[in-house]
């Protein structure tokens, strides 16, 4: 083999080991759980829009949903689309929709974010939520959600291993998916599925009360099925 070969050849070589050695070492740091989520809301200008008190908040359609801890009841929308998302009042219940105009009644993927207090009930159809915790215990916030046809997950954005608590979490799913996050403590959590699954993605869970259909299906990690009562 000529020396300017075994020189080319040399040098592809080392390029694909030096790029399978990082993508290793990604890979790795995202096993251990040493990453930090992309937070597209710090990119994306928020228009706050104002809502009256409401006892039950009604989502329909929301591809990009978070549900946030606050004291009141508020609603931000994604600055340059806060025209397509559609809300009004019906009596107690604050019903927001996505104006989709695409026949087959795809989502909104409109950045939402709703503060929610504890003793606002949300219910959402056809969404996707990522529901936030406190990263202090004393402050885990409580929620009462029921999804249909929808996907909800654990938001996490800190680093180095970080818990993110819950006090309660009252979870009511129909035909729809529940991942939760092995940096998620969870004071009490409790759910009524039908037609659903759920993970525990190794979450810390330290009461558990469920009901389910013969279609559900739910992954627990050893350590949460003492939790079950």
């Amino acid at each position: 083999m000529k020396t300017s070969n075994k020189l080319l050849l040399g040098i592809f070589l080392t390029i694909i080991i030096l790029i399978t050695t990082v993508q290793l070492m990604v890979y790795a740091k995202y096993k251990r759980g040493e990453y930090t989520a992309f937070k597209r809301e710090q990119f994306v200008p928020m228009t706050s829009l104002p809502v009256p008190a409401a006892r039950f908040v009604s989502l329909k359609g929301m591809g990009s949903c978070a549900i946030k801890p606050s004291t009141t009841l508020r609603l931000e929308i994604q600055k340059d689309n806060a025209s397509f998302i559609k809300y009004h009042v019906v009596n107690d219940t604050l019903v927001i929709t996505g104006n989709s105009n695409d026949p087959d009644g795809s989502r909104n993927n409109s950045l939402v974010n709703i503060y929610l207090p504890a003793s606002v009930q949300l219910k959402g159809a056809d969404c996707t939520f990522r529901i936030w915790g406190a990263d202090d215990s004393t402050s885990a916030p409580s929620y009462n959600i029921s999804i249909k046809n929808s996907y909800l997950f654990i938001n996490f954005s800190g680093a180095d291993n970080a818990a993110v608590y819950f006090n309660q979490l009252n979870l009511n799913s129909v035909s729809s998916a529940i991942d939760l996050n092995n940096h998620a403590v969870l004071n009490d959590l409790n759910l009524q599925f039908a037609d659903s699954r759920l993970n525990d993605q190794r979450a810390t869970i330290r009461k558990l009360t469920m009901g389910s259909d013969n279609t559900s299906t739910i992954d627990l990690s050893g350590k949460n099925v003492n939790a079950l009562k």
